[in-house]
């Protein structure tokens, strides 16, 4: 049985796959639970304390309970507790990988990253190649789920956040992954075209189950879901380097913002809504966003992974509203 590699942010699957091991997305596994609080009173049982990032305590849960004994973790890049976070899994036991994407996209230093990866995994450039292309197909047709849903209007707000959003480990097979995004394509093809405010949404996925879900109740329509997007890597000229250079989320926020512009523009987006999670540093960014765009903006605090509350709701339905009587 293939050993199972946890990881707190996207890194290059393809070496883990290429490796033989099972990668593991442990936001994922965190987020898509049927009882993620529990894993939040794993970590808050062991120490962490309450006024903390709820994603670092429901990895922590996550590692605990599955009893994953490799975890990789991103050091630049991604949140700033993670080295906290390696710590106590360290000293509980767990084998802790450090990695890191240069903060100024220096080529030579991620492909340095890349290869002492490789060399844990013992993944030669032949076998990784090799895993990269056939890795190459399936999110080429997830890029076609994400055209679906700003061209065609068949895919909703939310299907395109769990299908990208899962490109990260392809829920352990690669394989199997791109047969199942090809089966939806075929389910939904035919399927009615939606209507509603065109919105993006930026910022980390949401830990709100019911977010996107509501957004459509009022009116509102996803179809520009920026990180997730990123998650799917939807880069296919070049090698790997070229590929995690182009991915923009460990790179700060200008990075992103040349992305987000981009899209927004091709997807014909209203308004935006910028999600945010409570306790991390990136609230701050959202000072940068709001003088980067001109179109409105509405911003999002989530905390815990429990349903909208009356003042989120009010909030989402009064933002729409203002859209739909500027039409």
């Amino acid at each position: 049985m293939a050993e199972f590699v946890g990881f707190t942010t996207t890194i290059p699957v393809e070496i883990i796959f290429a490796g033989g091991y099972v990668p593991v997305d442990l936001n994922n596994v965190f987020i898509t639970d049927s009882d993620p609080m529990r894993f939040i009173d794993i970590a808050e049982k062991d120490g962490f304390p309450r006024n903390m990032c709820n994603w670092i305590k429901g990895i922590y849960g996550v590692v605990k309970e599955r009893k994953i004994q490799t975890v990789i973790a991103v050091m630049v890049g991604d949140c700033s507790n993670t080295h906290a976070l390696s710590e106590i899994l360290t000293h509980k036991g767990v084998k802790v990988i450090p990695f890191a994407y240069p903060f100024d996209r220096d080529r030579e230093s991620l492909n340095r990253e890349i290869e002492k990866l490789m060399r844990i995994f013992r993944v030669d450039h032949e076998k990784l190649t090799k895993v990269q292309k056939e890795i190459t197909t399936v999110r080429k047709i997830l890029n076609r789920i994400d055209r679906l849903t700003y061209k065609e209007g068949v895919v909703s707000g939310y299907e395109n956040h769990l299908w990208l959003v899962r490109a990260s480990d392809m829920m352990g097979d690669y394989e199997n992954y791109g047969k199942m995004a090809r089966s939806f394509i075929q389910k939904i093809k035919n399927s009615k075209k939606r209507e509603g405010i065109r919105l993006a949404y930026i910022g980390v996925p949401p830990i709100i189950p019911d977010f996107y879900d509501f957004i459509e109740e009022k009116g509102g329509f996803v179809v520009f879901n920026e990180i997730q997007r990123q998650f799917s890597l939807p880069f296919f000229g070049g090698n790997i380097v070229d590929r995690y250079i182009k991915y923009t989320y460990p790179y700060g926020i200008f990075a992103r913002i040349e992305d987000i512009k981009r899209e927004i523009r091709k997807r014909n987006v209203r308004a935006i809504i910028h999600y945010v999670q409570a306790f991390c540093f990136r609230i701050m960014e959202d000072i940068i966003l709001r003088d980067s765009f001109n179109l409105p903006i509405l911003t999002i605090e989530g905390e815990l992974p429990k349903p909208l509350d009356t003042r989120m709701k009010l909030r989402i339905e009064a933002f729409l509203e203002m859209l739909r009587s500027n039409d």
